[in-house]
């Protein structure tokens, strides 16, 4: 059975409840099926969304201190949401909450470059949240 596509739609400032507050920064669309192992769980294809999207494209960067990643899974027109990351940087550090899998988690931090887009800075997030 397949998997309908990710969007993951990023928004620069801290979530407070309408998104309209928001300053949109970019979509990813797509899904990543592996071929020699079980299927990717959700955060872990997100993960790799985000890998093959940097290799290939720049996106902006948040110019606040916080960073909305909304995750949902697309179909048609409409997208169910899965997730959000909480995302929040200080001092050349990143970490965030990942709401809506269970239980609030927060990840540890990991260092970002000032010139890091909001794909690169939701990557390295995950990374540290996933231990890969």
């Amino acid at each position: 059975m397949t998997k309908a596509p990710l969007k993951i739609a990023f928004y620069d400032g801290e979530f407070s409840g309408d998104v309209g507050e928001l300053a949109h920064l970019c979509d990813v669309e797509g899904c990543v099926t592996p071929y020699d192992r079980p299927p990717y769980h959700t955060l872990e294809e997100v993960l790799r969304m985000l890998d093959l999207c940097e290799e290939r494209y720049s996106t902006p960067c948040p110019n606040s201190g916080a960073m909305t990643v909304f995750i949902g899974r697309k179909k048609g027109n409409e997208v169910s949401p899965v997730a959000r990351l909480d995302v929040y940087a200080k001092d050349g550090y990143v970490s965030a909450s990942v709401v809506g899998l269970g239980p609030r988690t927060d990840t540890t931090p990991t260092h970002f470059g000032p010139e890091d887009g909001a794909v690169t800075i939701a990557r390295k997030v995950l990374a540290a949240y996933l231990q890969l």
